[in-house]
């Protein structure tokens, strides 16, 4: 488990979808990040509007830094089979990282912004 301090969120929505698809994306991604991460790590699927039925279409995972690069790797490893748009950003909204099937999410660099306390609380 991980230190409390070290936790943070990290919003992953998924751009240009219809809600029934960014919710079946949102819920086969989840899996795929669980089977990765464990069960240490809590990822939820979560609406962003609540008037409509659906389970929401984009994922809030709070993690602690040991798990950015399995977060960042699962997150590429993603992108490359489905070839859709990705997109994490902090509660905040600031982005720190997009992807897609033309150009995947880099793994180092997302793993040094996930890594970076600083830079999560400032819009980008």
């Amino acid at each position: 488990m991980t230190n409390q301090s070290d936790e943070r969120v990290l919003l992953i929505r998924f751009g240009d979808m219809s809600t029934a698809d960014a919710n079946r994306a949102a819920a086969e991604l989840r899996k795929q990040l669980r089977s990765k991460m464990g069960s240490d790590v809590s990822i939820n699927q979560i609406k962003e509007d609540q008037e409509t039925q659906d389970f929401g279409g984009t994922l809030a995972v709070v993690l602690g830094t040991p798990f950015a690069l399995a977060l960042a790797k699962g997150v590429a490893d993603y992108i490359s089979k489905r070839g859709c748009r990705l997109v994490l950003e902090t509660p905040q909204g600031k982005i720190i990282a997009t992807g897609d099937a033309a150009s995947n999410i880099d793994v180092a660099s997302t793993v040094a912004a996930l890594g970076d306390p600083d830079g999560w609380s400032a819009n980008r």
